[in-house]
């Protein structure tokens, strides 16, 4: 399907979707998709239609497929309607409803009050989902527990999509070769002297580049751990020749990494018999 302009090709919806209530395997499979669900209410609001347009300009979309009601029904078609103009017109679009962009890279599902299904390709949902697939299934497994006697269904949803990561709270709880490892490792390096403050920024920053890539979720306490040496490498410059007076010296920052790991329960020694990292 790919680059398929429907347009051209017009597509059924059913080659996107295996019934109502969920994506097709195939189209799934193609550009590795994901599927992100996301909270609704009763219609289509300002939320769902940004996530769809966000995830359009994305991938360079300059139009919206629209299929509503039998989608199954031989008779049943698209309407096209262009990016632009579509925002003010989405809302208030009753479920079923299905929203894709115009070459299938990504699309919301919306089949009953209560969720969405938001889907597509890497580039489509880092703009669609920017929470992060992950971290949009963990909030929407807590969202359908809130609303379960409103929607009791939501939890069998969250069930059949669990976050793909577990989100890690210590530094023993972290597998290899993750971005999250390579921070983590990086800061045990650095704080031993077995590299300088201006490849422990570099790297380290690379390292939470990629674990927000990969879609790595952490929590308190290492959460916090990571997010103090963040803040930390705001305050030094990786570049001597820019360095100004207030820069926090390498030294200095050495020795806030170091406290950090001290005192934060994300770094103490993991209990007896637990993993190390």
């Amino acid at each position: 399907m790919g680059n398929k302009d429907p347009k051209n090709s017009n597509p059924r919806p059913q080659e996107i979707l295996s019934n109502w209530h969920s994506y097709s395997d195939q189209w799934i499979s193609e550009g590795q998709k994901a599927i992100a669900p996301v909270p609704a209410g009763n219609r289509v609001d300002d939320s769902l239609a940004r996530r769809l347009s966000r995830g359009c300009r994305a991938v360079g979309a300059t139009s919206i497929l629209i299929a509503e009601g039998e989608v199954f029904s031989s008779t049943c078609s698209w309407t096209r309607m262009a990016l632009g103009a579509a925002g003010s017109k989405l809302l208030g679009l009753m479920p079923p409803v299905l929203l894709t962009d115009a070459d299938l890279h990504g699309a919301v599902l919306f089949p009953m009050p209560g969720y969405a299904l938001v889907a597509g390709t890497p580039l489509f949902l880092r703009r669609a989902v920017p929470e992060g697939v992950d971290e949009s299934r963990a909030r929407f497994a807590r969202y359908a527990r809130a609303v379960e006697r409103r929607w009791p269904g939501l939890q069998a949803v969250a069930q059949s999509l669990p976050p793909r990561h577990i989100a890690w709270a210590h530094a023993w709880d972290v597998p290899p070769g993750t971005g999250v490892a390579q921070q983590v490792d990086l800061m045990r390096s650095f704080v031993v002297g077995n590299c300088t403050g201006e490849d422990f920024a570099r790297g380290w920053l690379r390292a939470r580049l990629l674990s927000l890539a990969n879609d790595e979720r952490i929590r308190d306490p290492l959460a916090a751990a990571l997010d103090r040496v963040f803040f930390l490498l705001e305050d030094y410059s990786i570049d001597p020749d820019l360095r100004e007076p207030e820069d926090l010296p390498e030294d200095d920052l050495r020795q806030a990494v170091q406290e950090v790991m001290e005192d934060s329960q994300g770094f103490r020694s993991p209990p007896e018999g637990g993993s190390t990292c």
